[in-house]
């Protein structure tokens, strides 16, 4: 676990099973928690051993928990992490996964797929629908020049995957729906109270 972690930290993603990225997430999560609350220079010193003693090549990943991830994540109050369902493992049929880093752009997989579809739809002359709209703020909310990376990855997408009508057409991957879960930074939902069950041998009785 601890080599999955620091593979982890070192290129910001790793493809493994669901029950080791689990495991991971929350370690990972947890770690940078550590660092992230240590603020003077013994809270740090002190923080840079307890991170160390729980990940290996402390090298390579405490200056990048402590340089980069922690600037990073400063704003972010949790959800370092995410975990992106693939197909089974061949041979073992085991569940496989994607566990990433956010706010990553170089190899965050969600960062890429959602350029790609927003790429595909501006080309076709079709407006985002709702549920593209919400993932593009959920990736952009603390991402640092978000706006700006994301219509670099965009324009790449475009001239990589749809230099022809063809590619347009075809049935490419497209996230359907409009609903996607609960965002903890959106607050644009109403609570509605239960509505409240009756006992059918009272209602009943009174009718009679």
């Amino acid at each position: 676990m601890r080599n999955l972690v620091a593979s982890l930290i070192e290129n910001e993603s790793v493809t493994t099973t669901a029950a080791k990225a689990k495991i991971a997430q929350g370690w990972v999560e947890n770690l940078i928690t550590k660092a992230k609350n240590a603020k003077s220079p013994s809270e740090i010193s002190r923080a840079k051993v307890l991170v160390g003693a729980d990940i290996y090549k402390q090298n390579e990943t405490l200056p990048k928990i402590f340089d980069e991830l922690v600037p990073r994540y400063g704003k972010r109050r949790g959800g370092y992490t995410r975990i992106l369902k693939l197909e089974p493992r061949i041979g073992d049929n085991a569940p496989q996964v994607i566990l990433e880093l956010v706010d990553s752009s170089k190899r965050e997989m969600k960062f890429w797929y959602i350029a790609r579809v927003v790429a595909r739809l501006e080309l076709q002359g079709l407006e985002l629908d709702s549920l593209t709209q919400k993932n593009v703020r959920s990736l952009l909310i603390h991402r640092e020049n978000g706006e700006e990376v994301f219509r670099d990855a965009v324009k790449l997408c475009k001239e990589r995957f749809y230099q022809d009508d063809e590619s347009l057409l075809s049935n490419l991957p497209r996230i359907e729906g409009t609903k996607s879960g609960f965002h903890r930074e959106f607050l644009n939902y109403d609570v509605v109270p239960r509505p409240r069950k009756t006992n059918k041998k009272t209602e009943s009785s009174e009718t009679k």
